[in-house]
């Protein structure tokens, strides 16, 4: 609804008119396509394009996906949306990140729910748990092969960093065992040989979005800045990003008289409730355990930790050698049982791949920043929408309301993110996808109508 505020004159004169005329009509701005063309929609990214959301993909997740809110909202304005497709799970079926089990085999986890369970210290509450045992790997993404024919409109790939989307073969099953390929691209690529940016293309659009790049740097923050064995590109090279963008936004803009769309910068990652549920100082002692705690310490010659009753820092490890965890720092979210109940951070410091010091969250902030102005130069060389999910995550991280609702980046209860403290709820990806129609509009004089995100849902409490 708007609200309109008249000074007296004015509504002294539409009072006037009020008393002579029938019930008025207020006209409003009918949808239109501006400059833009929605025939065929395309869109590229990762995770978040694909619609992963609780640590897993699943069917309801991909239905609810920015871009497929997207093309709901472009439906208004002439595009085609029963035609748009999306390489969909069968119900009931979620994916999850492959992992290594204990015995060093790959396992694919299952979606994760809330629930109420009691915790390492067998107190009840609400935690997200997986639902249902793990599915082998790779064998449960080639077992949900989508049925419909490729290419698809949303080629979201969860995992791929910027140059993934140019890789041939990032799709082939063979390339599974040496990680040249990517189990859920593997689902849906054309062919073993294909990339993901060939089968874009491949449907001749007229409009795309691409919103990539988040994991360029978010698998350098996940793993706290610790190298990960065979990694080179950790976080990816500015240039090669650099690169990697301006060919995509290239062919992208190659079709005919050169296809419309928008891009979404980075957001700063180091904002998401992955980063920012487990306080530094969460370490809360009585004067008795401080006092044995600084004595224990002092014993193994670390007389520079020290304790005190009340709230202290965590004990984290940097380059091996153990100190107190600073206010600038930030602790990752798994690390949550190791301190609850494993004496980490306490009797014994919390490893450095669970904490992201000063200098690690400025490499972060340094690329990011390094990105973001190779995404501005490319869209604005192409005169393309460019969405600032960079300010968008720090107005979450702040907190604001909408429609009678509080967002914010609070694990759980915040309503933007789902249970794996990274990807956003449904309710997230239509503000996400909102967003996007407003650059849209913006650029291309398009008059898209913004979806009602309250019609979308959030985290699920039991």
């Amino acid at each position: 609804m708007k609200n309109f505020i008249y000074k007296s004159g004015v509504l002294a004169l539409f009072a006037g008119v009020l008393l002579t005329s029938c019930d008025p009509e207020i006209d409003s701005p009918s949808p239109s396509a501006g400059e833009a063309d929605f025939t065929t929609y395309v869109a590229l990214g990762n995770s978040l394009t694909a619609g992963f959301a609780d640590g897993a993909l699943y069917r309801e997740g991909q239905q609810n996906s920015y871009p497929a809110i997207l093309s709901r909202q472009f439906a208004l304005v002439g595009a085609s949306d029963p035609l748009w497709t999306q390489p969909l799970l069968p119900a009931g079926v979620s994916l999850g990140s492959p992992r290594q089990n204990a015995e060093g085999q790959f396992e694919v986890p299952q979606q994760r729910v809330l629930r109420i369970v009691n915790d390492c210290k067998n107190v009840p509450g609400l935690s997200p748990v997986e639902a249902g045992a793990p599915a082998p790997f790779p064998q449960a993404f080639l077992g949900a092969a989508p049925q419909e024919p490729s290419p698809f409109n949303n080629m979201g790939v969860p995992g791929a960093k910027s140059f993934h989307l140019l890789a041939p073969g990032y799709g082939n099953p063979a390339g599974l065992a040496n990680g040249t390929a990517n189990p859920f691209f593997v689902r849906f690529a054309s062919s073993p040989t294909t990339s993901v940016i060939a089968d874009a293309m491949a449907q001749s659009p007229t409009f795309f979005t691409l919103w990539i790049g988040n994991n360029d740097v978010l698998g350098y923050a996940l793993a706290g800045g610790v190298p990960v064995a065979g990694e080179k590109d950790y976080p990816t090279d500015k240039t090669q990003f650099a690169g990697a963008i301006n060919l995509l936004i290239n062919q992208l803009t190659s079709n005919g008289a050169g296809a419309k769309g928008a891009v979404g910068n980075i957001p700063s990652v180091d904002k998401i409730p992955y980063f920012t549920t487990i306080p530094y100082n969460g370490l809360n002692l009585t004067a008795e355990q401080a006092t044995q705690l600084t004595a224990a310490y002092a014993q193994a010659g670390l007389t520079h930790i020290t304790f005190q009753a009340g709230a202290n820092a965590f004990v984290v490890l940097e380059d091996g050698i153990p100190r107190k965890a600073t206010s600038n720092e930030l602790i990752l979210l798994p690390a949550s049982d190791l301190l609850k109940c494993q004496g980490f951070g306490s009797q014994k410091p919390l490893d450095d791949k669970y904490v992201l010091s000063e200098a690690e969250l400025e490499t972060i902030r340094d690329y990011t920043a390094s990105y973001n102005q190779s995404i501005a130069a490319a869209a604005q060389g192409k005169g393309l929408a460019l969405a600032d999910f960079n300010a968008y995550m720090n107005r979450i991280a702040t907190g604001f309301t909408l429609n009678g609702v509080t967002y914010s980046s609070t694990f759980v209860s915040g309503n933007i993110f789902s249970l794996d403290g990274i990807h956003f709820t449904q309710r997230g990806a239509a503000l996400a996808a909102n967003e996007f129609i407003d650059a849209i509009n913006k650029t291309y004089n398009s008059r898209i109508p913004k979806v009602d995100e309250t019609q979308f849902s959030t985290v699920v409490f039991p």
